[in-house]
């Protein structure tokens, strides 16, 4: 089987045809890899090895494809079937379940079914924005779950990095359950951040203007504050918590698992821990993401959570994978989510 693997921490990716095709458990289904978004975390462990599993890495872990076979379990538990288009974030750095490959695995507990009005390509982007958002939001800092019933609350919601897959999804959903957002962002990404209906705040001005400008527009009434952007210094949030304004419960919640941030200035610090997702020793992580699929396929849905815009790169194959993973890496995609064909159906 094809695929683009690196074959350890720092190295450069490359294309191989030698990989073993991987085989579903009960819970699991094997899907055709047929586009793949690249996320920041793929070079994070390509370069540091942090949440590898075993080398040679796959690179990829958000993607959509057609499903070729199904466990037991998946079909009787989940109903997916041979067929069907799924999306979503697959186990990171375990052999087998990485999409920069031919096939790979999904754990069905945390598959996304592809949305309908979504194409291929936009579901490609889906996974890790959406699931790491939704688990920050309603697990995490425990805001009010959305259902059917939900009222528009006089509460805000901060989201850092607004711009970012994880930030956008995360100002939709806060949104979807009744809370009004203010996010930060670059004044190249304000507009689009400000389009899904966040009042926005620019980053990189002085912290004491930042600050500011979220207390004017919630008048302290925050909910909870997330970090989509895994900053090794919460120093906004720090300013935020101790200024005489902020009425709200001081809860922050960060996806920097690993800089050893702390509660500070009276308030709570909860680190998103969306590393092990799918993995068996994290069943609470894929109860809760199990929990959140049907809102975030529902939102979609209803046109309330947009998928991210993206940026193809190339005409499709594994060369292809790797200059998109190098793009991406660069930082040249800017706001858009960078997004690969693998191979055609």
């Amino acid at each position: 089987m094809k695929g683009v693997i690196v074959d350890k921490a720092g190295a450069l990716p490359r294309v191989v045809d030698n990989l073993p095709k991987p085989k579903p458990a009960a819970d699991q289904i094997l899907v055709k890899s047929l586009w793949t978004a690249i996320n920041p975390v793929d070079a994070f462990m390509a370069n540091f090895g942090t949440l590898v599993v075993d080398w040679p890495l796959v690179l990829g872990v958000d993607a959509s494809g057609v499903i070729v076979q199904v466990g037991e379990t998946a079909q009787s538990k989940y109903n997916f079937k041979v067929g069907d288009y799924v999306c979503g974030c697959t186990r990171l750095g375990s052999p087998g379940h990485s999409t920069c490959q031919e096939y790979f695995l999904m754990d069905a507990a945390v598959t996304i079914p592809k949305p309908k009005n979504l194409d291929l390509v936009q579901a490609a982007t889906l996974g890790v924005g959406a699931q790491a958002a939704a688990l920050g939001l309603f697990d995490v800092l425990s805001l009010e779950f959305p259902t059917s019933a939900v009222s528009d609350k006089d509460e805000w919601v901060v989201i850092l990095g607004g711009g970012g897959s994880v930030g956008k999804a995360a100002v939709q959903l806060a949104q979807v359950a009744g809370y009004k957002v203010v996010a930060s962002c670059s004044s190249r990404s304000a507009k689009t951040v400000e389009k899904l209906g966040a009042s926005t705040f620019d980053y990189k001005k002085p912290v004491e203007e930042q600050v500011e400008v979220v207390l004017e527009a919630t008048s302290g009434k925050i909910a909870g504050i997330y970090d989509t952007a895994a900053s090794d210094d919460p120093v906004v949030a720090r300013q935020l918590f101790k200024h005489p304004a902020y009425k709200g419960e001081k809860h922050f919640a960060t996806l920097n698992e690993w800089s050893g941030i702390t509660d500070f200035e009276g308030g709570k610090t909860h680190l998103v821990q969306f590393g092990p997702i799918g993995r068996p020793d994290a069943a609470a992580l894929n109860a809760a993401l199990e929990k959140y699929t049907p809102i975030i396929v529902g939102a979609v849905e209803a046109g309330k959570l947009k998928a991210s815009e993206c940026e193809p790169i190339g005409t499709g194959g594994f060369e292809d994978a790797i200059q998109a993973y190098r793009y991406q890496s660069s930082g040249a995609g800017g706001p858009k989510k960078v997004v690969v064909k693998i191979q055609d159906e």
